[in-house]
């Protein structure tokens, strides 16, 4: 694996995420349904950076809008899927949708998390 150092510009430093999905609980009838209240599973560090535009477009036609990606060193030790929220913890008010975690290359050195800011989502 990669474990060099990693140039970063102003602006680009390492920042704390946590990853939360959301509650499901079941009913008296054995459905599931959602709780309106998210779970933490767990924490990463990652840089924060703008989509670029060709990303927004691609995203767009798959009728996903992407406004940012997060960029962590290796897999995360917990699963990512479509629907978790990925808080920033510096600020504790960014918020944000998660689509699919990318792996460049499948060798695990890198993942890229393509997601939508959200500010109307509370924790």
């Amino acid at each position: 694996m990669f474990t060099g150092p990693i140039m970063h510009l102003s602006g680009q430093e390492l920042r704390d995420f946590t990853v939360s999905k959301p509650e499901t609980r079941g009913t008296e009838n054995g459905r599931e349904g959602l709780a309106n209240q998210y779970i933490e599973i767990g924490a990463f560090r990652g840089i924060l950076a703008q989509a670029r535009a060709d990303e927004v477009q691609r995203w767009k036609q798959l009728n996903h809008p992407v406004s940012h990606k997060i960029i962590m060193q290796r897999n995360p030790d917990f699963e990512i899927l479509p629907g978790h929220v990925i808080e920033l913890k510096v600020t504790g008010q960014q918020f944000f949708d998660t689509f699919i975690p990318y792996d460049p290359g499948g060798l695990g050195h890198w993942t890229i998390i393509y997601c939508n800011d959200r500010r109307d989502v509370r924790n």
